[in-house]
């Protein structure tokens, strides 16, 4: 895979470990907190058959969950190979290996292969990317319909505990950089788009939104 220091390091945090993890909490307690208010924020909107792109879906929990509700199919971009692998794996328990589709690698450097969904979630994934402007313009244009996000508070306890992670990530050597956005700056660009906030949600230091284009 071709890609930035920032993408290749996230491969040393987001590992096998990591997955093993995921895999085990999410089949012992569901969705957690975050996941869920997304998820249930979909639900109440009409999804039935509409398609869905996943940014940095992680072992994908959103879409094996919004596939029992009849989605059409999904897209998951990953930068983590060993996320993917986990995502795979809970497919072919839940039998939608013809529902789902996977590409390896940083979402901005392969937009072209990428066909426009109805939806698009990016779920603790923008605090993941330096250049918030591009990644938010780039992955909008692919959402037809919703545009989900959960993100980290803008405040300024949230933005010193990102700054010690950033100071160990540093001393470890690993490239990859966490970030505190504008909640402000992204709700701009946002509606500069035509979409619009159709719900908001609060899980300790995470919020989660979901956006629908304006008819």
């Amino acid at each position: 895979m071709s890609c930035s220091s920032h993408c290749c390091g996230a491969e040393k945090i987001f590992d096998e470990k990591g997955v093993r993890k995921a895999l085990k909490k999410y089949s012992k307690k569901g969705p957690d907190n975050f996941s869920q208010q997304l998820i249930d924020a979909l639900k109440k909107e009409d999804i039935n058959q509409l398609s869905m792109l996943d940014i940095g879906g992680g072992i994908g929990i959103l879409q094996h969950e919004l596939l029992k509700e009849h989605l059409s199919h999904t897209t998951d971009v990953d930068s983590s190979e060993a996320y993917i692998t986990g995502a795979k794996t809970l497919m072919v328990e839940n039998g939608t290996q013809d529902k789902m589709n996977f590409i390896h690698g940083d979402f901005n450097e392969h937009i072209d292969k990428i066909d426009k969904h109805d939806i698009v979630t990016l779920s603790r994934v923008v605090c993941c990317y330096p250049d918030i402007d591009k990644l938010i313009n780039n992955s909008i244009n692919k959402a037809n319909k919703y545009y989900g996000l959960v993100y980290p508070a803008d405040n300024i306890i949230i933005k010193m505990g990102i700054g010690l992670m950033n100071l160990s990530l540093y001393l470890r050597k690993n490239p990859f950089r966490t970030f505190v956005h504008s909640v402000d700056k992204m709700n701009d660009l946002i509606a500069s788009h035509g979409f619009e906030r159709v719900y908001l949600g609060n899980a300790f230091m995470w919020r989660i939104a979901l956006y629908k284009k304006v008819d």
